[in-house]
């Protein structure tokens, strides 16, 4: 781990994240890792399960920026291009590894990671922790996922261990979030987009009450991304997914 940064490791546990915030919420000052070789109840983003075989990476750092609410846009697009990194520095051909909006990271235009960010707050000056759950696809992906998955092993041939995956992204992510500067949005937003996926294509988005068509076309300086609409018009979407539209053949 960094210098300064602590790490807990678990056999197993109900979910890194909620190992985390509890910590948090007892008093630890972090900054701290959460890493399980198993979860029994991992989560991913809108309440889905995530499937947590073991041998995959399932780690959450905990930590308490002096930062307001509104300054965190930034953060899933800085996660997302820590753990690209991570992938990359395992041995992913960097031309295969991609950031999909808003916060996951593919090999070869299939999931390999998925990001899960909570935040407390006492006041809306100031927050009081983060979380920052990642789940990694290493050795095992699910065959039945809304996106179609994949891991670094089927990918790319690379077998890495968790100890050496968690040391890495937890190396990547600090350099990350130490050079983060929040009044420059643009320099992150234009290293994710350097590595997004989606962006000037057709694709099919999803939200909670509608699913539309249209083509990604930049990611906005608040995080959310602008799409131009097939029917015509252009929307921001600060939530959602995005699949790859359906063939026809």
């Amino acid at each position: 781990m960094p210098a300064g940064v602590g790490a807990r490791f678990f056999v197993a546990c109900d979910s890194t994240n909620r190992v985390a915030s509890a910590a948090a919420v007892a008093g630890l000052a972090g900054p701290c890792w959460f890493i399980a070789g198993r979860q029994e109840a991992g989560r991913g983003r809108r309440g889905r399960a995530w499937t947590s075989d073991e041998g995959n990476l399932y780690a959450s750092l905990m930590f308490r920026p002096k930062l307001a609410p509104s300054d965190l846009a930034a953060l899933p697009f800085i996660c997302a291009l820590a753990v690209r990194d991570t992938f990359i520095a395992l041995g992913a051909p960097a031309e295969m590894v991609q950031c999909k909006w808003p916060n996951d990271v593919l090999i070869g235009g299939k999931k390999a990671s998925g990001i899960l960010i909570e935040s407390s707050a006492r006041s809306s000056n100031l927050v009081d922790f983060i979380v920052i759950g990642i789940g990694m696809n290493l050795m095992h992906f699910p065959a039945d996922a809304l996106f179609p998955a994949t891991s670094l092993f089927a990918a790319a041939g690379q077998a890495p261990t968790v100890r050496e995956a968690a040391a890495l992204l937890a190396g990547r992510l600090y350099a990350r979030l130490t050079e983060w500067d929040v009044a420059d949005f643009g320099t992150i937003a234009r290293d994710w987009t350097n590595a997004a996926w989606g962006l000037g294509k057709p694709v099919t988005l999803r939200t909670n009450d509608a699913e539309f068509k249209g083509t990604p076309l930049a990611l906005e300086a608040d995080g959310g991304l602008l799409v131009a609409l097939d029917g015509g018009g252009q929307k921001r979407l600060y939530a959602g997914d995005i699949f790859p539209v359906a063939s026809t053949d």
